[in-house]
């Protein structure tokens, strides 16, 4: 399982560059790898997701128990979602700087700089929401069931404020850093597990409770990943 933890965080860092931004459309994003039920809305209907289409902004993306999907925007950023998840992608228009609303599940974000794009620095949660002034990579996890999210950094550093409970200065997470924020207590920063960095396994759950500190049921089990994904991928999963 480590072995497999340690390949996911080395294709999350990878994945701004396999892929030419310069082919994503301006305030959208470019599908570049796709598998199980990935699917958004389409004149109030379910709509299949596919490589090599474009998600415009303000559009709902939602994967099912088997869903994986990976996305490129204008600049080089690129963020992913696993199983059971649910985000819009862009949906503030009036700032250019939101990137995602996660609403539940898990996704892994990577932020770049780019001259002609200003970075798309900020994701929206239920309970937190998190912002980034330059280069960076993370994960979060939200809970379906009370909110609550995880988010683990891996490169650069986020600032976390509590969007229901906001306090005057948010917390700064560093790279190898997580935090857990939960709806009904207050942010502090001696909440940061300090070097101890989420191991995110692929099993697809009903509910991510378990990926929440506090909660008592393990979560240590993981699944292959797609064979497709894997076969793509096979000189850096060696």
């Amino acid at each position: 399982m480590f072995a497999l933890t340690a390949a996911s965080f080395l294709l999350t860092t990878l994945s701004g560059t396999d892929v030419d931004s310069s082919a994503v459309q301006n305030d959208a994003a470019l599908v570049v790898a796709a598998s199980g039920r990935v699917s958004t809305e389409k004149n109030g209907q379910d709509w299949a997701i596919g490589e090599a289409e474009h998600i415009g902004p303000s559009k709902p993306i939602f994967t099912g128990a088997d869903g994986y999907a990976r996305f490129l925007v204008a600049g080089g950023s690129s963020f992913e979602l696993f199983a059971h998840s649910r985000v819009v992608f862009r949906n503030n228009l009036g700032n250019p700087q939101d990137l995602l609303d996660v609403n539940t599940g898990r996704a892994a974000v990577q932020l770049r700089m780019s001259a002609q794009h200003p970075i798309q620095a900020r994701i929206v949660t239920p309970v937190a929401i998190i912002v980034a002034h330059g280069p960076a990579a993370f994960r979060l996890a939200v809970d379906d069931e009370d909110n609550s999210v995880r988010i683990d950094v891996q490169q650069g550093e986020v600032l976390v404020q509590h969007s229901l409970l906001p306090s005057k200065d948010p917390i700064l997470v560093k790279a190898g850093d997580a935090i857990a924020v939960n709806a009904d207590t207050p942010l502090v920063s001696r909440q940061l597990d300090r070097g101890s960095l989420y191991r995110y396994t692929w099993r697809a759950l009903k509910t991510l409770g378990s990926a929440i500190p506090g909660r008592s049921a393990p979560y240590i089990s993981a699944e292959p990943l797609p064979q497709d994904f894997l076969a793509k991928n096979e000189a850096v999963l060696r």
